[in-house]
């Protein structure tokens, strides 16, 4: 991993501009429980170059006060867009070379930036890097310890039937692609926007991981991605928009066909014979986009 000296010696800050720039971007909606642990975790950074874009989007009661006391970030306040709006917002507030959209109730590690930068560098083919996450409650408590899958062949044919970037405060991203395929969608107001933008990247792009934990995910009564029939719908039609506008190989239309059943079977858990042997099968399929060296290395 990329060494972080720059807490070290002061003398680091002098030549920042010699990094490139990091823009953390971090909308919000009603998180005034916890967008000042979210915006602190942004500045705790160790790596140097950094500008933090912090979004209201359209609060009915401003976070502003529990920002005030927080210095060296950008304020915007937008109407309800919606959190995919707010995304774009905030990233035309930005002049990074690198993106990072940190949702308002995630908490960013330490270190997070060089681990992605490190992953980057040795894939420059790559327009995004992901590491791993930890599960939180509301109060900070560990639900579940960090892990990330194996790595893939082929990231686009695994996202037909799984996301395994977990949230978008987990993965950093190349400015350019994230222009070249056209930000993120804002008619999705809800979920699954991360996902049809992660589509759509990786349907020209390579991704690349790491095993570097970098997010603590909060879970709590509000999360949007606790309703698992939602997530569904939304995948559902996210997956038939992307066949109707791409010109795909029957294969690949075979593959999609596969991922709706494989995100039905995954979004409606089932207590019952017929369901577990069902899941042994989707692992099982999933062996052969697995360079054989890290099947035994990663969850």
């Amino acid at each position: 991993m990329l060494k972080p000296p720059f807490r070290q010696n002061a003398e680091e800050y002098q030549n920042r501009q010699s990094y490139p720039l990091v823009s953390i971007i971090v909308p919000y909606y009603m998180h005034e429980e916890f967008i000042a642990e979210t915006v602190l975790s942004a500045k705790r950074q160790t790596y140097p170059n950094v500008e933090i874009i912090v979004v209201d989007d359209g609060s009915p009661e401003p976070a502003a006060p529990a920002l005030n006391s927080i210095t060296g970030i950008k304020l915007v306040r937008t109407e309800n867009l919606g959190c995919p709006g707010a995304r774009n917002v905030g990233f035309d507030h930005s002049s990074g070379e690198y993106l990072i959209f940190l949702d308002g109730d995630d908490v960013l590690l330490p270190g997070a930036i060089e681990a992605h930068l490190e992953a980057l560098n040795n894939a420059p083919a790559a327009c995004l890097s992901f590491g791993s996450v930890r599960v939180i409650d509301k109060d900070g408590r560990e639900k579940k310890a960090a892990r990330i899958c194996a790595p893939r062949k082929n990231y686009f044919l695994m996202l037909l039937e799984h996301n395994p970037i977990a949230t978008p405060g987990s993965m950093m991203l190349r400015r350019r692609p994230f222009i070249e395929v056209g930000l993120y969608d804002h008619r999705l107001r809800y979920l699954p926007d991360d996902y049809e933008l992660l589509l759509r990247l990786a349907r020209r792009y390579d991704f690349v991981q790491h095993s570097a934990c970098v997010l603590e995910y909060r879970r709590h009564s509000t999360n949007v991605s606790r309703d698992q029939e939602a997530i569904l719908r939304g995948t559902l039609e996210v997956l038939d928009s992307l066949e109707k506008r791409e010109k795909l190989t029957p294969s690949l239309r075979r593959r999609i066909e596969h991922g709706r059943k494989r995100w039905i079977h995954r979004c409606r858990p089932k207590d019952e014979f017929g369901y577990h042997l069902r899941s042994i099968y989707y692992r099982g399929r999933e062996l052969w986009n697995i360079p054989f060296r890290n099947l035994f290395d990663h969850n």
